[in-house]
């Protein structure tokens, strides 16, 4: 047991820097998340010593975001800005245009943080995004997600890398515990904000630290929680690797974004395989939809487990699903999709739905626009795309159809005019 004046010593051991920010190593330039509150200010901290030992420079810069939540964020942000310019580093102070949630509220600003951070970072051509989260917030997010009733992908809880809101995401103190942390801070007098909602039992966080004290006089410690979850992870990597090998031999993926797969398959693969293939067709199907809620997608399995074909009418995660003979579709639902057209100029590109990229070339003669093909009729499209009969309409109405006037310059990844191309940027062999 390390002396509690000393548990923070091998933080500061140059090797054990390079290990846990290894990942700079290869970028050599990365942003840092910093709120002012102890674990980030270690980060910070920790960050700047790892990068003044390197022999090649390392690029680090700190973005700090004020909610506007309580009176003293603004201070507070002024506080990491200060810290960081001591330190040599760049700070960013980022702020959200009118944002006032009623409910929701740790949710939606973290969703507004890391919208603000993205954006930022796009801006100084960052990708990597070096965040605090340490061992207790492993803990509380396994007995949060355990709560819920969350399959083996949940309860593998947060990755030490992982991508998020667009970001490649490293959490270099995920093994860590808090305290240690704490313990660098205090020793080397480094100030820190104390946030008055982390003591909040209104939220649920707040509620499952509190909760965990207990659990530890039980026996239950904090670690062993960091290493089941770590193993957690490792068995569902394997299962996503075998799952992902089905599903890039056996899915078919047509030029209207439908998804087919043989109905016997699904029965044929052990049910943790069967229902990860129908999470991956519901998500690439779905574009820019939510992701169903597991419990949906097993009921979906069992159905077809039972033999039931005859799925017309069926929806789940922004997706139609239906039958065709021994064939299973899986389909965006039209109606789900905003109808509005964008407009697309010379030289540009966009993607739609998160499911399709479209580029109009440079020498173009003029704009085009894109929307859902929702008027197309089967007549008009046999008389396009003959000898498709099998491709349900659903799915081509779902599919971005892109004109010019009256003319139709393509439909799905099928093109039809010039100065255009159309290809699907998800699913296996999808280009990027």
């Amino acid at each position: 047991m390390l002396n509690i004046e000393r548990q923070h010593q091998y933080l500061l051991e140059p090797d054990f820097l390079n290990y846990i920010f290894a990942p700079l190593f290869e970028t050599q330039k990365a942003a840092l998340a910093v709120s002012g509150g102890p674990d980030s200010m270690a980060l910070m901290h920790l960050a700047a010593r790892f990068a003044a030992q390197q022999d090649q420079d390392i690029e680090l810069v700190v973005l700090t975001v004020d909610h506007g939540l309580r009176p003293e964020a603004a201070e507070e942000a002024l506080l990491v800005q200060r810290a960081a310019q001591a330190l040599g580093l760049a700070c960013s102070i980022l702020t959200p245009d009118a944002f006032a949630p009623t409910s929701r509220i740790q949710e939606s600003a973290r969703e507004v943080r890391y919208q603000l951070m993205q954006n930022k970072m796009q801006e100084l051509d960052l990708t990597q995004l070096f965040t605090a989260h340490h061992l207790d917030d492993q803990a509380e997010t396994f007995f949060m997600r355990l709560a819920r009733g969350s399959g083996l992908s949940g309860l593998g809880a947060m990755g030490r890398n992982s991508v998020a809101f667009g970001l490649d995401i490293i959490r270099p103190f995920l093994d860590l515990p808090k305290a240690d942390l704490v313990s660098f801070l205090d020793a080397e007098q480094i100030g820190y904000v104390v946030d008055p909602s982390n003591n909040d039992e209104k939220f649920e966080r707040v509620r499952w630290r509190q909760a965990l004290k207990g659990l530890q006089r039980l026996g239950l410690q904090t670690k062993n929680i960091g290493l089941s979850t770590r193993r957690l992870r490792r068995a569902d990597a394997a299962l996503n690797a075998v799952a992902e090998g089905v599903y890039s031999e056996r899915f078919f993926i047509d030029p209207f974004g439908c998804v087919l797969f043989d109905h016997a398959l699904i029965k044929s693969e052990p049910a943790e395989i069967g229902v990860r293939l129908l999470v991956r067709a519901l998500d690439d199907a779905g574009g820019a939809s939510a992701a169903p809620d597991l419990a949906k997608v097993e009921a979906l399995y069992d159905l077809l487990c039972m033999g039931q074909l005859h799925l017309r009418g069926q929806t789940l995660g922004g997706c139609g699903i239906r039958g065709h003979g021994a064939l299973i579709q899986v389909f965006r639902e039209v109606g789900r999709l905003n109808d509005h057209p964008l407009s697309l100029e010379p030289g540009e590109s966009l993607i739609w739905d998160d499911r399709f990229k479209i580029i109009l070339a440079a020498d173009a003669p003029g704009s085009v626009q894109v929307q859902p093909a929702t008027a197309m009729t089967r007549a008009k499209f046999d008389q396009l795309l003959p000898d498709l009969s099998f491709v349900p309409m659903e799915a081509v109405r779902a599919a971005p159809v892109v004109t010019s006037g009256d003319e139709i310059l393509a439909l799905g990844e099928h093109v039809l005019g010039p100065n255009i191309d159309v290809f699907r940027i998800f699913g296996p062999n999808a280009l990027s």
